[in-house]
């Protein structure tokens, strides 16, 4: 059986790299397809639809074809794309000014009524909008005038501002997503949009080809490429074949422990980033021993963070602390963020201290439990691996139960529940990324009790009302002083706390091939990865 698979991935392989091969070196399929650039993808997309681009795979893909209002400059500040303007003209209303002359891909004019359409589908629970928990706080979308929009809230939200730079303020044209009722978004019914290129086929678990839009408005947009083929590569060897024959260009979606090997091809440049990411280790503050502080912090003191990073992280990230944030989220009152990082003690090692916290609970002489983490993933699997001989010199047995993507997601969005009515895991391996460039990004998400139920990414099931308090005042607080005020003494609650530990600040890498220039691309970002700029400059 096992030699069986082996042959299968391998014969699998060889086609793709076959594939790949077709398309040529450098990017230059033919003179009649003209240039080809060839991205490469650890997976699947969801659906051709901004409602699911949620994830690397098909945000990537839909950033291509779809465009929003919003976006971000690679410094993270908002950039006005669709819109011509925005105002905040009292706390819960903002008014956009569309830009005019633009036009979706078949050449039609794109209208309010079209934005109108795009932004309230996230409003509709039972569509399923992976951005449907950013609309929580939404009134009404109007239109307000012939190239306006306005969106009123119920409340004011400091965070609101961004949310139209992510997926959820991309474009789509109404009349196409109505005509194709169920099937738009899938590989037959695909999708209108007003990006610089177009979707031409989608082949379930292969690949995804978009070509050159021909109608494309925006013509101060310097890309020379005709066509892009977004093929599936998980196998590692396999990429790193990829890359050093030219047969790949592009890449964001890959394991992290290849950096080394990928630094020494020639062809490409590995690029890295402080991202706004943390990785972290869940305590299931709903299930004994870990709703013990005492258990969390024997934990926390039992991990050799230097041995951790030293030997498994290495350069992918940057070593953890007890925020879970870095200065990539200092956006607000930067200097006193960076002053009260300054300030808090860092995860200290020390075996004694382990021994006497674990002293004071009611598992004193130790206790067996399970670490979940993702089979896929070869990092975090390490850890993992690490994290359980590390817990053993305090008598905590740890046995490591590796599972696949969906049914890690089902853990850590409390899909799954045990007989008493909690989450059904006592540990995590698990990773967030904050949606946009403010601390509430991380903070609102992992930590306020909201997100304790199903669907919620508060994956340790930690509940403090004065915490939830804090967070929504500061969410409510338009005056960034007050905010920072208020989230600083969130944190000082949770930094003593500890549901988290957090291990690693990853660093979001990317490789481009030196056949390419990215202009001033938001490369980092999986919001603003668009290649309307990507320019093949020869081989």
């Amino acid at each position: 059986m096992r030699k069986t698979v082996k042959l299968l991935c391998l014969l699998t392989a060889l086609a793709m790299l076959s594939g790949l091969a077709a398309c040529g070196s450098g990017g230059t399929e033919s003179s009649s397809a003209g240039i080809v650039m060839n991205v490469a993808m650890g997976g699947d997309i969801i659906r051709l639809d901004p409602a699911f681009a949620y994830d690397n795979e098909t945000s990537v893909v839909v950033d291509q074809i779809a465009e929003g209002l919003l976006g971000h400059y690679p410094d993270n500040s908002i950039k006005c794309i669709l819109a011509e303007s925005w105002e905040a003209v009292d706390p819960v209303t903002y008014v956009y000014t569309l830009r005019q002359g633009v036009n979706f891909s078949d050449g039609s004019p794109m209208t309010a009524e079209d934005v109108v359409y795009s932004i309230s589908r996230h409003l509709d629970e039972s569509m399923g909008s992976y951005f449907n928990w950013m609309f929580e706080n939404v009134e009404s979308v109007e239109k307000t005038g012939e190239h306006e929009v306005t969106v009123r809230l119920e409340n004011p939200d400091a965070t609101w501002q961004y949310v139209l730079a992510t997926s959820a303020g991309m474009i789509i044209k109404k009349d196409y997503c109505e005509e194709k009722g169920d099937e738009f978004g899938s590989a037959s019914g695909g999708i209108i949009g007003t990006g610089p290129f177009v979707y031409e086929s989608w082949q379930n678990g292969s690949k995804v080809t978009l070509k050159r839009n021909e109608n494309y408005w925006d013509k101060a947009a310097k890309t020379n490429i005709d066509k892009i083929v977004f093929s599936i590569i998980t196998d590692d060897t396999t990429l790193l074949t990829a890359l050093k024959n030219g047969q790949v260009d592009f890449c964001v979606s890959y394991s992290n422990t290849l950096n080394p090997s990928i630094s020494e091809i020639s062809n490409v440049n590995l690029l890295g980033q402080a991202s706004m990411e943390i990785t972290y280790l869940t305590f299931n503050t709903a299930r004994a021993p870990f709703d013990d502080v005492n258990v969390r912090r024997a934990i926390a003191c039992a991990i050799d963070l230097d041995k951790l990073h030293d030997g498994i992280i290495k350069d992918t990230g940057i070593k953890g602390g007890p925020l879970p944030m870095t200065d990539t989220l200092f956006t607000i009152e930067t200097q006193r963020w960076k002053q009260y990082a300054a300030s808090l003690p860092p995860h200290e090692f020390n075996l004694e201290k382990a021994r006497n916290y674990l002293s004071k609970s009611n598992v004193s002489d130790g206790f067996e439990c399970e670490l979940i983490t993702i089979q896929d993933d070869t990092l975090h699997y390490n850890v993992a691996l690490v994290v359980q001989e590390m817990l053993k010199a305090i008598d905590i047995e740890v046995s490591v139960h590796a599972v696949g993507w969906d049914e890690f997601f089902a853990y850590m969005f409390g899909e799954e529940w045990d007989e008493n009515g909690v989450r059904d895991y006592d540990m995590l391996v698990a990773l967030w990324g904050s949606d946009y460039p403010d601390p509430s990004g991380n903070l609102d998400p992992l930590y306020s009790s909201i997100g304790i139920g199903e669907g919620g990414s508060n994956n340790a099931s930690y509940s403090n009302p004065e915490l939830d308090e804090l967070l929504a005042g500061a969410s409510a607080s338009l005056d960034p002083k007050e905010r920072v005020d208020l989230l600083i003494k969130a944190c000082d609650i949770i930094v003593e706390d500890m549901p988290y530990y957090i291990f690693n600040y990853p660093i979001t890498y990317v490789i481009v091939s030196k056949n390419y220039d990215y202009g001033d691309m938001a490369i980092f970002s999986a919001w603003d990865m668009n290649f309307k700029d990507m320019v093949h400059v020869g081989d």
